[in-house]
């Protein structure tokens, strides 16, 4: 009878001893978050949400926009990652044209990940609508006063010379703004933590528009661990990153010189 109880006594002891060991082994293996470009984190698994807002600075004949991008992301497995992606640009091109760009994005992550890096590999699906009504007016060359609209018939200047002269100025910002319809490419990205407060992204992407454009972006950045200073986010998200990125887009097919620049502000949050 005594043994009996030494043996149930010893069955109990070994099983609450391996459930605290499987507790421990389970936050042990809490993947740790690691920035990444477009303002996401790697963390093994759960949903990524960021956002961020900045300025589109394109050529030296168009002016500065405003921008705006949000992301999602969801981790099926340690490897493997989806989710999509909005951006905006809207602005005045000059005192008399305003531009509205919207670009949405689908995409799927092959990561490659250690404790403070991770790679990824990204093919996405992209579709991007441009407002070019404004332009019409634009790559004409007119010269037309405020008060005229579309429809009203303007007096073409009298200076040829001029009137090209103005096409050819604006004829790379009008080019730039022309993406349309589907788009797909591949991305390939990485993140690295520098230490518990910050770390280092960066990104290369080539897409084809399916109007026959190519485009080039490279997009470094830096990212601050808002999740380890802050006890709200430390007890209820998974991960927090502050990044400000730099992207720069340069155009191919279209005869366009130079690149175009964006810088974004943005947070990520992680569940």
């Amino acid at each position: 009878m005594h043994f009996l109880f030494l043996l149930i006594a010893f069955v109990f002891g070994l099983s609450a001893a391996y459930a605290e060991d499987s507790v421990e082994q389970h936050v042990s293996e809490e993947y740790e978050s690691v920035p990444l470009p477009g303002h996401s984190a790697y963390m093994g698994k759960g949903i990524s949400f960021g956002m961020g807002f900045g300025v589109y600075d394109p050529l030296s004949e168009c002016d500065c926009m405003g921008a705006w991008q949000v992301q999602t992301e969801y981790f099926y497995t340690d490897w493997l990652s989806g989710g999509g992606s909005v951006r905006f640009f809207g602005g005045d091109l000059d005192r008399d044209v305003m531009v509205m760009y919207q670009r949405y994005r689908i995409n799927v992550r092959f990561h490659k990940a250690s404790e403070k890096f991770d790679l990824y590999a990204e093919p996405f699906l992209g579709l991007e609508n441009t407002n070019i009504s404004a332009f019409r007016k634009q790559v004409r060359g007119e010269k037309a006063p405020k008060q005229h609209y579309w429809w009203e018939d303007v007096e073409e200047p009298d200076d040829e010379g001029e009137a090209d002269s103005t096409e050819v100025e604006e004829d790379d910002c009008q080019r730039l703004f022309t993406l349309d319809g589907f788009s797909i490419g591949l991305g390939l990205g990485a993140g690295y933590k520098l230490s518990r407060l910050f770390g280092v992204t960066g990104e290369v992407q080539v897409d084809y528009n399916f109007s026959k454009e190519v485009l080039l972006s490279v997009m470094p950045g830096v990212a601050f661990n808002l999740r380890e200073v802050w006890p709200w986010a430390k007890r209820t998200l998974s991960s927090t990153w502050i990044s400000f990125e730099i992207g720069g887009l340069k155009t191919f097919n279209r005869g366009i010189d130079g690149w175009s620049n964006t810088y974004f502000l943005g947070i990520q949050f992680g569940a």
